[in-house]
């Protein structure tokens, strides 16, 4: 999934910076981090994106455009496919939180930690301790976009629907925005 959301942002991006210009910014943000995490394509692209921007317009324009770039093109995709999923579900919560269960073990992994305060048939309190966006965000000068990153969700978040899915979710704050943590609350509603 990375690597369409790469190319989806690519093209968008490309609007205003030239690829190979791209290109190079990313690989020198790839060679600052180090490593071999599945999430650094993504998150050196994103980055290379914005620094290119700020050599182009003031900050406000930039992380206006590189938002768009990033999440216009793939949120009506996780936004229906989300909708979809829990309308057609005899227990939408159960959906969710096993959905959440599944990314945190097999597209998170290590470069994020969570801790579980509850695991119920009614709560499914996650808190995001480690964020792998925010730390290399930081590493490039830049983590005035983690925030960028933390509105990714806002795609399957909006797609729950309160009364109609019985889920009550919150996330007050993120890591980004400053918090400890990035909690992920699920609650089941009546």
């Amino acid at each position: 999934m990375n690597d369409q959301i790469i190319e989806l942002f690519r093209a968008h991006i490309s609007r205003v910076v030239p690829l190979a210009e791209l290109d190079e910014r990313v690989a020198r943000i790839v060679a600052l981090v180090g490593g071999d995490s599945p999430h650094l394509p993504l998150t050196a692209t994103v980055a290379a994106g914005y620094q290119a921007l700020l050599t182009r317009m003031p900050q406000e324009q930039a992380l206006t455009v590189v938002t768009q770039a990033f999440h216009e093109p793939v949120r009506p995709f996780v936004h229906d496919g989300t909708k979809a999923a829990l309308d057609a579900a005899d227990d939408p919560f159960a959906v969710l939180t096993d959905i959440s269960k599944d990314r945190e073990e097999n597209y998170f992994g290590a470069d994020f930690a969570f801790v579980r305060s509850a695991d119920d048939r009614a709560r499914y309190l996650l808190d995001v301790t480690r964020c792998f966006y925010v730390e290399v965000l930081a590493k490039c000068g830049v983590p005035e976009l983690g925030t960028v990153f933390c509105e990714f969700d806002a795609g399957w978040i909006g797609a729950i629907d309160r009364d109609r899915h019985g889920i009550d979710f919150t996330r007050p704050t993120t890591i980004a925005r400053g918090g400890a943590t990035c909690p992920f609350h699920f609650r089941r509603l009546g």
